[in-house]
């Protein structure tokens, strides 16, 4: 056979993606064998085998190089960039074990990932592609800021096609970069809390220090967060931009996602989407009455300069949807299974003026 003669044999256990939630542990397995080699004297011991791990191409598709860490003879070396992240659980019983473990998954983890093995002038390496699911992000209901009890938050939550964040699910998205200074609940119903950045935690005059997750006291009624499970792929459920000549009203944009087989997408289905690419510099109505749009490449006067979902407010306050009769283009969500649960009657409009795409964010 094709291995006959080979020094390193991996056995290859995974042929399809792992798939992870976000902030849960994930396990890469690399496993081989090491056989003698032919070029070594008959009282000449083997060299160790070194073993190394590396990340070959990111969620997105781009190829990249960036190495995690190396092992050889017991001594394991880890990158800085994942220290305290990643470690071999089985080598130090077991030298021909390289599987390598996440401590907590985070989005910026997906990817495709190498195990190579040397032993000499000889190498083996196996390729393992990892999907990580789930996307957090803040969300608001058109009334007043800080309106929602713990179980309301979780019908807002379930309305929005997610689940109610977990302390560990908004570490590993603020880890990736989350930046928001809003407050709300987390599935334990513990203190709320709120991703940071360094530079909101210090004064001008202060040195910069490590970003962290700050503590809020505890409130009657917060804002929430939310965590949709991010099982869906393009493709086999959609999120798909919509418009017509005149644009619709949120009645007038339900009526034209079911002419072609959808519903209104949910924020949570937004927000998944986004995150598997979707790229549209135009607002438009989601089932819960607001008006959002999803950038992936910032651009000038086309939300700001970082990527994310934007909303549009009512009031500069930041709160509050456009009025039900205001004209916008739509987002529709075509998918397997059942349509989202009809959102509750869109509040009364107390205004006639909302944020522009220019300058709004949220």
């Amino acid at each position: 056979s094709q291995d006959e003669g080979k020094v390193i044999h991996i056995t290859r256990v995974q042929h399809q993606a792992l798939r992870v939630g976000l902030g849960e542990p994930v396990t890469l397995p690399c496993l081989f064998l090491l056989h003698p080699s032919a070029s070594l004297g008959p009282n000449e011991p083997p060299e160790p085998p070194r073993i190394k791990w590396s990340k070959v191409r990111s969620a997105s598709g781009q190829r990249e190089d960036v190495p995690i860490l190396v092992a050889k003879d017991n001594v394991v070396k880890v990158v800085k960039a994942y220290e305290g992240r990643v470690w071999l659980p089985g080598y130090p019983r077991d030298r021909s074990n390289a599987t390598l473990q996440l401590r907590a998954a985070r989005a910026s983890d997906a990817g495709l990932y190498r195990c190579e093995v040397v032993a000499g002038i000889d190498d083996e390496q196996d390729l393992l592609p990892l999907e990580v699911t789930g996307v957090v992000f803040h969300y608001r209901p058109a009334g007043q800021r800080y309106a929602l009890s713990f179980p309301a938050a979780r019908r807002a939550c379930r309305d929005n096609s997610a689940d109610i964040a977990s302390p560990q699910h908004l570490q590993a998205a603020f880890e990736d970069g989350y930046d928001n200074c809003d407050a709300g609940w987390l599935s334990d119903q513990s203190v709320p809390h709120h991703p940071v950045a360094a530079r909101l935690l210090r004064r001008p005059e202060q040195p910069p220090r490590r970003a962290q997750l700050r503590a809020q006291g505890a409130r009657r009624a917060l804002r929430r967060l939310l965590l949709l499970p991010g099982a869906a792929r393009q493709g086999l459920r959609t999120v798909f931009y919509a418009t017509a000549p005149g644009r619709f009203t949120w009645q007038g944009a339900r009526r034209h996602c079911r002419s072609r087989g959808a519903s209104l997408a949910t924020t949570g289905q937004l927000y998944l989407a986004w995150r598997e690419g979707l790229d549209q510099c135009d607002p438009g109505w989601l089932a819960d009455g607001s008006v959002r749009y999803p950038i992936r490449q910032p651009r000038r006067k086309c939300g700001g300069e970082a990527s994310g979902v934007r909303t549009l407010y009512q009031f500069p306050n930041r709160t509050g949807f456009p009025p039900a009769a205001s004209k916008f283009d739509a987002y529709c969500y075509k998918g397997e299974g059942s349509p989202p649960r009809p959102p509750q009657p869109l509040p009364p409009s107390l205004g006639e003026q909302w944020a522009r795409p220019g300058n709004c964010c949220g």
